[in-house]
């Protein structure tokens, strides 16, 4: 035959070839490996072939192949003379790993090439055909080949087939396919189809078997409870698959990337020299602005990063470290999309943190739930009119926020105890700042649990009482999902006390409850416009007409308009010139004990006269 016939029929082929130099790499694949594996030729010559199989078969699958290339060459026979017999394995059975992290059942054929089958070549080459199994097989507990002719020069060795609906007698680990679907099926996080943390830990496991450096990174998203409330459960999944996906993104295809639950990934790198620059990566890509549900959102990410050491006992030592830096990085000062890398302290009695429910229900009972306050500023007369409540742990000495032990507060009941604990230092703390003037209010987060309490309205208005504020004085945030997914019981409840005098507002306003119209006859008195819509501000000369659009129709039905998370003058020129009613961010004050509260007015009154000037 041609040898450009020859060519062309291995580049088109259906079967995905592959052709491996005698030192092990991928000198050669065809069309069919490129789409098979997902990953184009550029990327993958010259790479070791065993990162495009799973770690759980990977050590089986590089044995094999060094078995392959150790043996002696074929010589080049005389003519007239019977061709030697080739050395061949195959097949062998595993999961192949796409360059997403996806595992694929494969089956893959090997053979050894002599040297003057491949022209300039001057030892073995081996040949791999690799097919699409078609559904999962357990490679751990089996070995489904062997290791054909060896440097004995041996005849190879077939494994026999297993007749249809049989488990094999000589494989002691087979299970049936069925088994082997429910295995993949536990193994797998069903939204997103990542490894799930009992696949993680084996594979973190099997990664500190060997010697090769092994790094986990340990992520979430910040305020997640808040963002999937405001989001609805529809988007909140579109989010999480979108992250997903870019995480398998920045990672090799032979890193894990798993999901642990809610809003909690972890990633295992092995054999890599610099987990700082795949941190960083990680952290850039994940803070890029992404659209889901007809929102735009920019989620807050904490991660932290622990690298094996000479003193890493487990597994769980190592998790436990990442976690421990992931929480240094939530709660260092402005560290939203930060990340930080583990260091010994961070285990030490200050990092105890959120040591779940059974330490923030003795924080509770104990009083160690404060409260911490950010000005709100009204653009008309320019002053401070509103001072919002956020909940903090004190816990030895560290503070605590929200998305650290909301979720375990979730888990354990305790979200009524600590609302009511929230509004009732509220009110008695802002009570002299709020005697100044009744056009002062107090803002206090609510939850959609606290108003599936038949007496919460009853409740809200007997704190109030006690604290001697009028009602009036006081303003209740809740997300927008709350009013878009509420019952008639949860709107009553809140009619209830609008009736008594207390503000309404809807926290986290955005493009996926933009629908304007829908907010007509809802308890509501203001609309709070979500910081991430207002991160898209960076220059102020940008075009955004929703700003505009949302300003102008909240007014229209009599309400009042905040913009949250402004951070830069040109962002609070931007809402000002279109008529935004109140402004709140860090630009104007971190949030701060009350103890704070005259430093962190003159900071606001000192950036509304920078504002001022620049007009």
């Amino acid at each position: 035959m041609d040898s450009g016939l020859a060519e062309v029929l291995l580049e088109h082929g259906p079967d995905p070839l592959l052709l491996l130099d005698p030192d092990g790499s991928i000198s050669f694949l065809n069309t069919a490996a490129e789409e098979l594996f997902g990953s184009s030729r550029s990327q993958l010559l010259g790479t070791d072939p065993g990162l495009l199989v799973a770690e759980a078969c990977r050590a089986d699958f590089r044995s094999l192949l060094a078995a392959l290339l150790t043996g002696p060459g074929s010589p080049t026979p005389r003519p007239g003379q019977p061709r030697p017999a080739r050395s061949f394995a195959g097949p062998f059975a595993g999961s192949g790993r796409r360059a997403d992290g996806t595992e694929i059942p494969v089956d893959i054929t090997c053979w050894t090439l002599p040297a003057s089958a491949v022209p300039g070549r001057s030892a073995p080459s081996v040949a791999l055909s690799v097919r699409n199994a078609g559904r999962c097989r357990e490679p751990s507990g089996t070995r489904p080949y062997d290791a054909g002719t060896t440097a004995g020069g041996a005849a190879p060795r077939r494994r026999t087939p297993a007749a249809p609906e049989a488990v094999p007698e000589s494989v002691p680990g087979a299970v049936t396919e069925h088994d082997d679907e429910l295995r993949a099926g536990v193994l797998r996080d069903a939204l997103t189809g990542l490894p799930n943390g009992t696949l993680f830990n084996e594979r973190l496991a099997a990664a500190l078997r060997r010697p090769d450096p092994v790094d986990v990174l340990l992520l979430s998203l910040d305020d997640f409870t808040h963002l999937s409330g405001r989001l609805g459960r529809s988007a909140t999944d579109e989010l999480l698959v979108e992250l997903a996906r870019r995480l398998r993104n920045c990672v090799r295809p032979h890193d894990t990337v798993a999901r642990l639950g809610g809003n909690e990934f972890v990633v295992l790198l092995t054999e890599c020299l610099n987990a700082d620059v795949v941190a960083t990566r990680i952290t850039a890509s994940l803070q890029e602005p992404l659209r889901v549900g007809g929102s735009v959102v920019r989620p807050g990410l904490s991660m932290g990063l622990a690298s094996r050491t000479g003193g890493t006992l487990d597994g769980a030592e190592l998790l436990r470290q990442a976690d421990a830096a992931m929480t240094a990085a939530t709660t260092a000062a402005g560290a939203t999309g930060r990340w930080q890398r583990f260091r010994p302290e961070m285990l030490g009695p200050h990092a105890a943190g959120a040591d779940g429910g059974t330490g923030l229900r003795r924080a509770v009972e104990l009083g160690q739930i404060s409260v911490h306050y950010q000005p709100v500023v009204s653009t008309g007369p320019g002053a401070v009119v509103q001072f919002e409540a956020f909940a903090r742990w004190e816990d030895h000495g560290r503070t605590a926020r929200p998305q650290e032990f909301l979720p375990a507060a979730e888990q354990g009941g305790l979200i009524p105890e600590i609302g009511d604990e929230v509004l009732r230092r509220a009110c008695t703390e802002m009570r002299p700042w709020l005697a100044g003037s009744p056009a002062c209010s107090v803002a206090v987060n609510v939850s959609a649990l606290q108003l599936r309490q038949r007496d919460f309205a009853a409740g809200v208005l007997a704190i109030v009482a006690s604290a001697g504020v009028d009602p009036r004085q006081l303003v209740l945030d809740l997300t927008a999902s709350v009013f878009f997914d509420a019952g008639s019981d949860v709107l009553r409840q809140l009619r209830s006390v609008r009736e008594a005098g207390v503000r309404i507002a809807m926290d986290c306003f955005g493009p996926a409850y933009s629908a304007l119209d829908r907010l007509a006859g809802l308890p509501l008195d203001k609309v709070k416009i979500d910081s991430s819509l207002v991160a898209l501000i960076q220059t102020g000369e940008e075009q955004l007409p929703y700003f505009g659009t949302v300003i102008n129709a909240a007014h229209a039905l009599g309400l009042k308009v905040t913009a949250e998370g402004i951070e830069t003058p040109a962002q609070a020129r931007y809402l000002l010139h279109r008529g935004c009613d109140s402004l709140q961010g860090y630009l104007f004050a971190r949030p701060a004990p009350a103890g704070e509260l005259a430093g962190m007015m003159e900071s606001a009154l000192a950036a509304i006269g920078t504002l001022d000037a620049g007009r």
